[in-house]
């Protein structure tokens, strides 16, 4: 129990998670052990994660204050002297830097903070969370978007979490798909899938997708953060479900999540 404590002591003092702690035992004090190196491994990792956001935020961050930093500096010592259509060009790539510096700052909030909500699980439908994000970008962007749910099963989740998890995976297949081209949602039990007609995700890809700014070579040239699917994996693994990129049989890709059915495996409503 000194040494447990001297251990707790050490790390509030100098802030190292990498204590000396006693053999632990079979008895209680024993299980205080474990329970407490539990704790402090849940502690490096949660610090672990943190460094790496910030590391990776920093680095995405830098691109595009720096575009925004040199545009701004062009203005102001050519100013006066810009032919009108250069003028109209370097405006444009500000609008265009500070658009997405916007998104990612935003994104970079909801990663940090969804997993603090207070929000409890309870069981939810599917169908009405995909209509709705459809509903909602069909009126944004005009485009084509169908919800199709064979035997959907109410699921287990955080509602305004696994909303902003339909919006991201809409939103993204938006994004990836050709103007014109329509997107699909499919529901099938507890597993939801959209689907877009974009260039596709390799095999070698299909799990990167989901890390922090991840950007596969084809879409380097699409505007994104790179957060979107991670914000999914994130927020369906704390509901213990699971995400998958798949090909979808004709072309585009199919990115989804399956989520646990609610205790009573009650059917939610269907939707043609």
């Amino acid at each position: 129990m000194q040494r447990l404590a001297r251990a707790a002591e050490h790390i509030t003092t100098t802030r190292d998670l990498t204590p000396s702690l006693p053999a632990a035992g079979r008895d209680e004090v024993g299980r205080l052990t474990r329970a407490f190196e539990s704790m402090v491994g849940a502690l490096r990792h949660s610090r672990e994660q943190q460094q790496r956001l910030v590391q990776d935020a920093s680095h995405e961050l830098h691109t595009p204050l720096t575009s925004v930093r040199g545009c701004a500096e062009l203005l102001q010592r050519a100013r006066g002297r810009l032919a009108p259509e250069d003028e109209e060009q370097i405006l444009a790539t500000l609008v265009t830097e500070t658009v997405a510096l916007d998104e990612l700052v935003r994104e970079l909030v909801e990663l940090a903070t969804d997993q603090q909500t207070a929000e409890d699980p309870e069981p939810g439908d599917l169908p009405p969370a995909a209509e709705d994000s459809a509903r909602r970008f069909r009126r944004r962007t005009g485009r084509e978007i169908s919800v199709r749910a064979e035997e959907p099963v109410a699921v287990l989740a955080r509602p305004r979490a696994l909303q902003r998890c339909v919006d991201n995976l809409v939103g993204n297949a938006v994004r990836f798909s050709p103007d014109g081209a329509p997107v699909e949602v499919h529901i099938t039990g507890t597993r939801l899938a959209v689907r877009d007609h974009g260039p596709g995700i390799a095999p070698g890809d299909r799990q990167a997708v989901f890390e922090r700014f991840y950007r596969a070579a084809a879409t380097q040239s699409t505007p994104g953060s790179g957060l979107g699917l991670a914000i999914v994996h994130d927020l369906v693994a704390a509901d213990h479900g699971t995400v998958f990129a798949t090909a979808a049989p004709s072309g585009g890709a199919e990115v989804g999540f399956r989520l646990p059915p609610a205790p009573d495996g009650s059917r939610s409503g269907e939707l043609s």
